[in-house]
């Protein structure tokens, strides 16, 4: 059959492109070939939701930073991103360019052929189709077969990133030039190049060709083309709220100061506007008097709000509170993350929202009234807090970092940047991949108080610690903000004693009841699990599930949730504490498999780290109290 171009038309959404079909990634195209994404071409006539650039390429450079570091402690003085742009580089941010993917661009490979007939299979490098001309696969050179000739589907892959078809040796000891693959073992490592002529075996490697790559063992790892570590897709999901309002505020030198200061309740949300806005006004004389007069008198409460209401904030003043609240510099960068986080929640919570007072304010009948009035007991007894909602016009955006081969995370290999197409007099860009989209969702925010008797009752920190932090959520973001959320990448629980272990077993009993309430969603919602996706806050303790686009479709299907069956959603998620594999599952997995907590790598915002039944229902022996617990 003559090779056609035509073929390489993907009517795909854009998401499952970034998650299938990235540049650089193989896949088994629908004509019957195995080929390669090259490029993506830009989506010119994109007028979905607006992007906030400057937000995108900052949380990009954090996610490799972050890469860097875990890379670092596990082996000091390497860089496992070594493309991207330095840390160093104070120009760093120019470097880099959004870009939404409107079309992919493919080629035939890997061009290794295996001759299909018996008594002959032989493998060659065929050379690269002319589109309309050539036939594809084509006829063995060796005895002519065409029929049945097939790509071979294993390939090279190493750490750096680096990738090779998995060609026959150029000759064997005797000189002859032909071979088949002998792959009849079951491990890869027991692969033999036999050749065709006199049967002399010779081993299957490959040694890496990169003159960058920076690691001493070169060996390449051969792997199926298909294999989930050929071939990892790195990003980051991101809500993504975009106002011109907010723009110009994260611009004012105060931004992140006022942020800080308004999650730490220094200040209102009025000064927050006045002191964001840059907006400057005149106290008369009588507003300031009256306010003293009211400190004078311990009139504190009525003196505040008055001076919320008419006077400027001292930023000075504010930055030395913030300071001192969370050990943090209010000018560093770890200040500035941790406002990007803090405040990305709260434009959340400022969306269009029908909470559960609203639902009970405009029931339509005694009927649903009532039950309205059963959903915040059953909210409380599963922990949830009674703010939970839905918002209508959630703006999600997945972000395509980059990529790795032969391992999942820093420990395992490098991070791999996209290219841009050179251009004369240009530098060449590393691009990022944005899909952006808009979804309703339903926010889960987490019971504090619960939260805090879950960590003192599992002995990961003490009554005091809360206390003198100023509660759970100032706890966590001690915990946090210096760290850059490295305590949050471990791929597997720290030792006792480790002081990332407490921040780590948190983020796991959130990271469950998100997969947990994600479960239970898909039997009531219509959508099944692989079109439901998970987005974590974890600084605000709260998550939210929504339709990721991949699959079914079912306009409103959240808000119906939300109106009709969510004590039933809850009740499920808190009362379905089994697997398909238990007893082994809860012993050996702590509960965590893809017969219960495990959910398909579209719907989980972590590749299904960190989750544990033990956070929930507590742990066998009973040396672990879950957050279920009746006790609690």
């Amino acid at each position: 059959m003559a090779f056609n171009p035509r073929n390489d038309d993907m009517a795909r959404d854009r998401g499952q492109v970034l998650y299938r079909y990235r540049p650089g990634q193989t896949f088994d195209h629908k004509a019957g070939y195995t080929a390669q994404v090259v490029y993506f071409g830009r989506d010119e006539e994109f007028d979905g939701p607006s992007l906030d650039r400057e937000h995108l390429v900052r949380e990009a450079m954090r996610f490799v930073r972050r890469w860097r570091s875990a890379g670092r402690a596990f082996s000091p003085g390497a860089d496992r991103a070594p493309e991207f742009p330095g840390d160093e580089d104070r120009l760093a941010a120019h470097h880099y360019e959004v870009v939404v993917p409107g079309r992919v661009f493919c080629r035939v490979w890997p061009r290794v052929v295996r001759c299909s007939r018996s008594g002959c299979g032989h493998v060659w490098t065929a050379g690269d189709p002319r589109p309309g001309t050539d036939d594809w696969p084509p006829a063995c050179p060796s005895c002519g077969n065409g029929v049945g000739n097939r790509q071979l589907q294993f390939v090279f892959a190493h750490r750096c990133g680096e990738v090779s078809p998995m060609y026959p040796p150029q000759k064997c000891p005797r000189g002859h030039t032909r071979f088949r693959l002998d792959d009849r073992a079951s491990r890869f490592r027991d692969f033999r190049w036999e050749c065709m002529k006199c049967g002399i075996p010779l081993p299957v490697q490959w040694s890496c060709g990169n003159s960058s790559c920076a690691y001493p063992d070169r060996y390449m790892s051969p792997l199926l083309h298909t294999a989930g570590t050929a071939y990892v897709g790195q990003g980051l999901t991101l809500v993504n709220v975009t106002t011109t309002d907010e723009a110009v505020r994260q611009r004012n030198p105060a931004y992140t100061t006022a942020v800080l200061g308004w999650w730490l309740g220094e200040i209102t949300e009025n000064e927050f506007r006045r002191l964001t806005d840059g907006h400057t006004i005149d106290v008369p004389d009588e507003v300031v008097q009256s306010v003293r007069a009211m400190e004078e008198a311990g009139l504190h409460e009525q003196a505040r709000a008055l001076r919320s209401r008419f006077m400027p904030v001292e930023v000075d003043h504010l930055r030395d509170q913030v300071g001192k609240a969370l050990g943090l510099d209010p000018e560093g960068d770890d200040a500035r993350a941790l406002a990007a986080e803090l405040h990305t929640y709260r434009r959340v919570l400022n969306l269009d929202r029908l909470n559960v007072p609203r639902l009970h304010r405009e029931a339509r009948n005694p009927e649903r009234r009532s039950l309205y009035e059963r959903y915040p007991g059953v909210l409380r007894s599963a922990g949830l807090g009674q703010d939970t909602c839905l918002v209508s016009d959630l703006p999600i955006t997945y972000l395509a970092v980059g990529y790795s081969r032969t391992g999942f995370s820093p420990e395992e290999a490098d991070l791999v940047p996209y290219r841009g197409r050179a251009t004369r007099g240009a530098p060449q860009r590393t691009l990022l991949y944005a899909h952006p989209t808009r979804a309703e969702a339903l926010l889960f925010p987490v019971d504090r108080e619960r939260v805090s008797r879950w960590l003192v009752r599992n002995e990961l920190v003490s009554h005091k610690s809360l206390d003198d932090a100023g509660g759970v959520a100032r706890w966590l973001v001690h915990q946090l903000g210096p760290s850059g959320g490295r305590a949050l990448s471990h791929e597997t629980r720290p030792e006792p004693g480790h002081p990332d272990l407490p921040v780590h077993e948190l983020f796991g009993l959130l990271h469950s009841l998100s997969h947990q309430m994600l479960r239970a969603l898909a039997v009531d919602s219509g959508y099944s699990e692989t079109s439901l996706s998970e987005y974590l806050f974890p600084y605000d303790l709260a998550f939210a599930v929504y339709p990721n686009g991949g699959g079914d479709f079912s306009l409103g299907a959240m808000r119906t949730v939300l109106e009709q069956n969510l004590d039933a959603v809850v009740t499920r998620a808190v009362d379905n504490d089994s697997c398909l594999y238990d007893p082994n599952c809860m012993i050996t997995n702590e509960g965590a498999d893809h017969g219960c907590l495990q959910l398909p790598e579209t719907a989980c915002q972590l590749w299904n780290r960190n989750l544990s039944r033990w956070h929930l229902f507590g742990s066998p022996d009973g040396s672990r109290t879950g957050y279920w617990d009746p006790t609690l």
